[in-house]
This record gives structure tokens, C-alpha cells and sequence, in this order.
């Protein structure tokens, strides 16, 4: 059996499938477009022009699937739709065109089924802090003992936003970083997040991925596990801290379509190790899709 999971982001639109056979899933095929869905909003509402960007991408997914024999397709959305004030809207013109239903998670959902995918992998420990940086929100769960939830919450705060917000060029400045991290510890704050301590971050998604292979190439990273520190992260937040091109040039080798949010995405990790007593960040290769998955599989 063939599966396709399409991931609508604020971003980022993920296409991924899965085959599973013998209660064994696997990724075999991933495809992900950089849409920027989020830069296609006016006053709160996804433009027409961002309506057909959106059309245009899920109509291509949705015939890759069909030339794949892919069995069955599940379409989702997150910040990218969750946040806009016609969704409504959005979903029927999508359903009419190209007959197809898009869930729209809540953050909490969005939350659960990002700390599912941690089951594909061997953690550091059995406790510590699960983080999915998106676009639009940032989700993290809180647990020990390996799968117990003490907290689970949606930060409406993501690296798209907070570059479009608050980030007059290509990096953000200093001063624009300290604006940047007050109003991520705002946002924690609002969710009354009770005072916790833990070692490790677990930070999912191609975002941390992209971090890890930035260090690496900045030689600030010697060895290659799949293990960072927050004293690392400092540092390339310093080294990074100036608009120029001699700077651009490390992240535009590495990830060139993550240029933008690499810095947004380190001050809200700078944020959570603070908030949260973090000393170390475990790298995670699994997305919100791989979560998903195992749920869809266990209900078969």
C-alpha cells in the first residue's frame, strides 16, 4: 500500500510517501516546493494570487499520486491555513477545483502528531523538549519517561513571521535580534508554560537539519554527530550577526531556500534554552508527515 502525505505550511508544501507492507512504513519518495504561502496574505486573508499558488502546487501532488498508483492521499494544513480568516473559503474553492479535503490541524494537533515522529527515533534520553519550528507557529512538547505529556503547546510564532515582522534586510541585526527574542519570550510566556528543566531539545524537520549542516560548514561543529550545544548556537549568532555578503555565504551554501530563517529559527531555540534550563540539541531527520503516518498505519 501506497500513502502520500501533503504537508500545506506557511512555507514550505511537503509531499511525501509512504509504503507500508507487513505493518513495516517507509519513505520512499519526498518532494518538498517553497511556496512562501504566508507572503500571500493582506490583512489576514491568502490573496487570490496565493489561492492559485496553492491550487496549482496541490493539483501537481495530486497527479504525481495518481501516475504513482499511490492508494490513498492525505491533505493537511497547519499555520499556513489555521491562521487565515477566509479558510473557509480556501477549502471550498480547493474541494470544487480539484476535489480534494484539506484537514486543517490545530496547534495542539499539530503538536501531537509532531511528537509521534519521535518514535522513529533513538533520543538522547527518555525526557526532555520536542520542538517543530514552522513558518507560522512553533510546536513543542514537553515530556519524560519517553511518551509522557506534561505539556503540549503552539507557539503563534515562526520563522517566516518573525522575518517578514521584524527583519529589515537579509539577517537580522543585533538590535533586531533582541526585539526578536523579547517578543518570542512574550509568546511562550502568553501559553503559562509551567517552569521546567531539561537537558535536551529535540528538534525536528529539515529546519534543524539545515542548522546542523551550517555548523558543520562554519567549522564551529568538529565532530558529526547529530548533537549540538547552545554555546554553538551563540556563537554562530554572533558570527552571523552583520549584513554581509562574506556572512550570506555559508547559509546560501548549505540551504539557499532557508537563507532568511536560519537566524529566526536559532533565537527561538536561543528562547527555549533559556526558558527551559536547554544544554543540548539532539537533531532530528523527521518531520510533522512521519508522525502523521504512524497514526494513519495504527487505524488500518
Amino acid at each position: 500500500m501506497l500513502y502520500a502525505i501533503i504537508d500545506i505550511g506557511s512555507s514550505i508544501i511537503k509531499y511525501k510517501i509512504y509504503e507500508y507492507v507487513k505493518d513495516n512504513v517507509e519513505p520512499v519518495i519526498i518532494h518538498d516546493k517553497t511556496m512562501g504561502l504566508i507572503n500571500y496574505r493582506e490583512n489576514n486573508v491568502l490573496t487570490n494570487e496565493g489561492i492559485e499558488v496553492l491550487l496549482s502546487t496541490l493539483n501537481e501532488f495530486k497527479k504525481y499520486s495518481e501516475k504513482l498508483n499511490v492508494d490513498k492521499s492525505f491533505y493537511i494544513a497547519t499555520a499556513s491555513l489555521r491562521n487565515i480568516e477566509n479558510r473557509e473559503e480556501v477549502l471550498t474553492i480547493v474541494k470544487t477545483k480539484l476535489n480534494i479535503d484539506i484537514k486543517v490541524y490545530t496547534g495542539e494537533e499539530e503538536a501531537k502528531n509532531s511528537f509521534n515522529s519521535l518514535k522513529w527515533v533513538d533520543t538522547s534520553s527518555n525526557d526532555g523538549i520536542l520542538v517543530d519550528i514552522g513558518g507560522g507557529s512553533s510546536e513543542i512538547t514537553i515530556f519524560e519517561n519517553r511518551d509522557e505529556i506534561l505539556e503540549q503547546k503552539s507557539i503563534p510564532i515562526g520563522v517566516l513571521s518573525i522575518y517578514n515582522e521584524y527583519v529589515s534586510l537579509l539577517f537580522p541585526t543585533i538590535e533586531e535580534q533582541q526585539v526578536i527574542l523579547d517578543k518570542i519570550l512574550d509568546k511562550i510566556n502568553d501559553l503559562n508554560i509551567a517552569d521546567y528543566s531539561k537537558e535536551y531539545l529535540y528538534g525536528i524537520g529539515k529546519t534543524f537539519v539545515s542548522l546542523k549542516r551550517l555548523f558543520e560548514h562554519m567549522n564551529i561543529k568538529k565532530d558529526k554527530s547529530n548533537i549540538l550545544t547552545i554555546e554553538q548556537v551563540d556563537i554562530v549568532l554572533d558570527e552571523l550577526s552583520t549584513n554581509t555578503k562574506e556572512n550570506f555565504k555559508p547559509a546560501l551554501i548549505v540551504d539557499s531556500e532557508r537563507v532568511h530563517t536560519m537566524i529566526p529559527s536559532l533565537l527561538i531555540t536561543k528562547v527555549l534554552s533559556i526558558r527551559f534550563n536547554i544544554k543540548k540539541i539532539q537533531v532530528c531527520d523527521v518531520t510533522l508527515q512521519d508522525g502523521i503516518i504512524l497514526g494513519v498505519v495504527k487505524n488500518i
